[in-house]
């Protein structure tokens, strides 16, 4: 009898367990559909300051050719583009909020949108092919399209685009910043590693140290990545 009521009672506490656990189940699926429509929103980056957005340095290829290495901030990742002309271009989207999104606490977004070659000289511009390539995070939806054009237009100041160009220089880098309202860009010397006599200087570069999403974005991007998998396997 002893053993039939233990029995009993065991059956009785998991049978409780299970009901709470599956009280939590709605909870959990809100979070996941709620996580899965703002995970967008951190492939945007924020910016409440001075802050870099990305870092171009280039090898001269020939006949106003470059190979433009451009490393992004703050995933620190790293990609090679060709581009033609004696300046570069880049370009960002700004997004920024009013209204209750201000009162909540949301704060302004901006990404990478597109690196272009030009020429300082208007008659070689209208000669040369133009060489631009997208830069543009992939979404598993239009995020940026969606919330500005779309029925929580409302929620949107506005959502504008800002660039930033230079003369190209194989001995410097340059380092595009985000500001509240446009990008600016700042030329430095290059890191390399300089020969002098017996002596070896190696500038080690830290720039990607400091640089890391923080924890919610992370995991924001990570999930954003996820979903873009999922909706090109279908």
């Amino acid at each position: 009898m002893a053993a039939t009521r233990k029995g009993n009672k065991t059956k009785v506490s998991l049978i409780r367990r299970l009901f709470q656990l599956w009280r939590i189940w709605p909870l959990v699926l809100v979070l996941l559909v709620l996580g899965s429509f703002i995970a967008p929103f951190y492939v945007y980056s924020r910016f409440n300051s001075e802050q870099p957005i990305a870092r171009l340095e280039f090898e001269a290829l020939g006949d106003a050719w470059y190979l433009a290495s451009v490393t992004r901030f703050p995933e620190c990742s790293l990609q090679n583009y060709r581009i033609h002309g004696d300046q570069w271009q880049l370009d960002a989207e700004f997004l920024k909020w009013k209204g209750i999104a201000v009162l909540l606490g949301a704060e302004s977004r901006v990404a990478l949108d597109r690196l272009s070659g030009r020429f300082s000289a208007i008659d070689a511009a209208q000669r040369a092919k133009p060489s631009v390539h997208d830069l543009k995070p992939e979404t598993w939806f239009a995020f940026g399209v969606s919330i500005a054009e779309g029925a929580d237009s409302f929620l949107v100041d506005t959502r504008f685009g800002s660039s930033a160009y230079m003369t190209i220089d194989p001995a410097k880098s340059y380092w595009v910043y985000k500001t509240e309202d446009a990008l600016i860009a700042r030329s430095h010397p290059r890191n390399q590693t300089e020969l002098d006599g017996e002596t070896v200087t190696l500038v080690i570069d830290q720039s990607c140290a400091d640089s890391q999403p923080d924890l919610l974005e992370g995991y924001a991007r990570q999930w954003n990545q996820l979903l873009v998998k999922a909706r090109h396997s279908f």
